[in-house]
């Protein structure tokens, strides 16, 4: 069964790996959990694109120790966009630091499915520069 609701990359995506998401999210997201350790929240965007998301880690509730891994946060993607397309960003509660990465409308499923590998190795690298286990 085609996966209609979602963007072409994704659905072929999902039904190549005869995926079947959960329950409808109000917030449009279907859920991957891959390697058992990454979950990535795929997020309708503008335009058609999707949004790859994970949580990195939580922000402490001391401003200065806030601020310390908001400034490690800027200084590691600063040095990592030209070679990445992963930016860090601050949750809407402001509690933690995601992950986000965008896919295009018009990215094919193998692209899609490229784009999401390097994702999660970006989740991982993030992970061993924050220190996060």
């Amino acid at each position: 069964m085609k996966m209609d609701r979602y963007p072409t990359a994704l659905s072929g995506f999902l039904d190549r790996y005869q995926l079947r998401p959960g329950a409808q999210r109000v917030d449009g997201a279907v859920v991957l959990t891959l390697d058992r350790d990454y979950r990535v929240y795929c997020r309708p965007a503008p335009h058609g694109d999707l949004v790859m998301e994970s949580r990195l880690l939580d922000l402490p509730v001391v401003p200065a120790d806030r601020e310390a891994i908001l400034r490690e946060c800027a200084t590691i993607s600063w040095l990592r966009m030209q070679r990445h397309a992963d930016v860090p960003v601050v949750s809407p509660d402001g509690g933690h630091v995601l992950l986000q990465q965008r896919c295009p409308a018009d990215a094919t499923p193998d692209e899609f499915e490229r784009s999401l590998e390097n994702f999660v190795h970006a989740i991982g690298e993030w992970r061993l520069l924050m220190k996060v286990l």
